[in-house]
């Protein structure tokens, strides 16, 4: 049976983008490091890895929403 995990990001206000952006860090319930993702004016970057360095994707907003549409 697959195990089931909790997670929420809610904002009540809006977040101007600039290029320094937000950045998201996940981390398992043991405190054991998953990954990030990046987001600011230019688009969104998601990392992997123990120290985050592996880059899983970089993509400009006009690419991210191309490759969702497919």
């Amino acid at each position: 049976m697959a195990k089931r995990s909790q997670g929420y990001l809610q904002l009540h206000e809006t977040v101007e983008l600039t290029l320094r952006g937000i950045t998201v860090w996940a981390y398992t319930k043991r405190g054991k490091f998953l990954g990030r993702v990046e987001v600011n004016r230019a688009g969104i970057a998601v990392a992997t890895g123990k120290k985050g360095n592996k880059k899983l994707g970089n993509l400009s907003w006009e690419k991210l929403f191309e490759a969702l549409e497919k």
